[in-house]
């Protein structure tokens, strides 16, 4: 973000005019965490100097700082307005402890996002290097040292991470990441893939220390007594290639996979999703995104096999394809209509549900049919759940945008649910989709009471919202799991 860098990124030279323009005479890379964060324009620009002039870049250190923000808050108390007593955040160790908390205490449970944040770089390593192999045997010693001290103390807090989001946006020198920001959208406006480049790293695997770090420290329950589980949320599709094929190597040891803020994409495999570009025209003509960021069946299916988790997202900016944006565009300007668009977006989020339960469900006859198993269908319910990303920065669905509206989009989603094939004009327009690889379409009343399995609406809200995270933490987020 510095203002005089190069936008070699933008595609023609009057893009690369105009963002060269705004970021020098604005300061608009002040402006832009500044209304990101909050944080104040003195803060900001001494976070930047130190970032702009420091020859390292200690990211850990700055995770411990966030850390001790948190720990902070730990077991504060807060009165709210209407509330017979202070309410407070209780960090916690193991999922037997939600049984001890009140009804005014909030549960939490620390994650990582990013495996940089483990290490201490070399900047000009870290922005120019392709990955850790491309060092000298001294920089690529030291940077190794750094990930694997930092496991440590990151093991050693009084509340250590349950999983770690392993990739992100950008280049951690040790996994590739996936596309995640778009495209310009035409001549004159620059898209987001103009300001920040992605393209070291992005699509590529892992390196065999990134192997190691996840196989020998990090999932490791002897290296410092506790297992940090992976969460494959921006791996490029081939680190999900590979980490999939890693964890089914340690089996009977039983990994599952995490994937804790995603989308699905419709598309079957992931070797088809990679012979497709992350391009705007790619969604153009779908109702969901067609990016590999987003899960395919394959995914979806590995997932069910590793006993895995699966969080649906609350997000505009990443699960729609063109077809609902243009949709959501007409209600809220041109009809003005906030509960249509609310619909909309409870049917984005229902869509993506029932898809995962789809291929689940697809997957579990296939298993019953020609491995012999004997797999509950309602099994194919067990690994979705809510997972907003709200604390990410995001673009949020418009009405149902913090967790203050989560009770209320609960219960869009049961009614939804309910009246799905409501013969009126509104209902129509936000029926829950069938999302093939090509096509979407509306269920069939057949193939949508398939998936509902008898459950009532209020079971199934239920289900995503809490239950099904509950029991996945009951299983996972243990010390006898965690600490063996």
């Amino acid at each position: 973000m510095k203002p005089d860098r190069p936008f070699n990124r933008g595609t023609n030279d009057l893009q690369q005019g105009i963002l060269k323009g705004i970021f020098s005479r604005l300061s608009i890379d002040v402006k832009i965490i500044r209304a990101l964060t909050g944080f104040s324009e003195t803060y900001v620009k001494g976070f930047l100097k130190d970032i702009y002039e420091a020859p390292v870049i200690n990211y850990f250190e700055e995770t411990l700082k966030e850390y001790g923000t948190i720990l902070y808050e730990h077991n504060r108390e807060y009165q709210i307005t209407d509330y017979s007593r202070p309410v407070k955040l209780k960090l916690i160790n193991d999922f037997s402890e939600m049984d001890t908390l009140t009804n005014y205490e909030v549960a939490g449970i620390i994650t990582l996002e990013g495996a940089h944040l483990l290490a201490k770089y070399n900047k000009e390593d870290l922005f120019n290097a392709k990955n850790i192999d491309a060092l000298n045997t001294d920089a690529q010693d030291a940077l190794k040292r750094s990930f694997v001290e930092n496991v440590r103390r990151v093991k050693q807090l009084d509340f250590p991470p349950f999983f770690i989001t392993f990739s992100h946006h950008f280049n951690n020198l040790i996994s590739g990441h996936a596309k995640s920001f778009k495209d310009a959208e035409n001549f004159l406006k620059p898209g987001f893939s103009n300001v920040f480049d992605q393209s070291n790293g992005l699509d590529d695997g892992f390196t065999e220390f990134g192997k190691e770090l996840i196989k020998d420290y990090l999932l490791s329950r002897t290296f410092h007594n506790r297992r940090i589980l992976i969460d494959t949320k921006h791996m490029s599709l081939k680190c999900r290639d590979e980490f999939t094929k890693m964890i089914k190597e340690l089996r009977p040891d039983k990994v599952p996979i995490i994937c804790s803020h995603t989308a699905i994409n419709g598309i079957s495999t992931r070797a088809e999703s990679a012979r497709r570009n992350d391009t705007n025209k790619l969604d153009k003509k779908s109702y969901v995104s067609r990016w590999d960021i987003n899960l395919t069946n394959e995914d979806i299916a590995d997932i069910f096999d590793s006993d895995g988790l699966i969080g649906i997202c609350m997000h505009d900016g990443r699960m729609p394809g063109g077809r609902f944006k243009k949709l959501v565009k007409v209600e809220s300007r041109e009809m003005g209509s906030s509960i249509r668009v609310q619909r909309l977006h409870t049917q984005m989020f229902l869509t993506n549900i029932f898809h995962v339960v789809r291929i689940n469900l697809e997957h579990i006859k296939k298993l019953n049919a020609q491995d012999g198993e004997n797999i509950d269908s309602k099994e194919a319910w067990k690994t979705v759940g809510l997972g907003t990303d709200f604390d990410g920065i995001i673009d949020p669905f418009d009405h149902f945008n913090t967790s203050a509206t989560l009770t209320e989009f609960k219960a869009r989603c049961e009614d939804a649910i309910r009246y799905n094939f409501e013969n009126n004009q509104e209902r129509k327009k936000a029926k829950v989709l069938f999302i093939g690889e090509d096509y979407s379409k509306a269920y069939t009343k057949g193939q949508f009471n398939e998936l509902i399995m008898g459950f009532t609406p209020e079971e199934l809200v239920d289900m995503i919202f809490y239950d099904n995270i509950a029991n996945f933490c009951k299983k996972y987020f243990t010390r006898a799991y965690l600490n063996n």
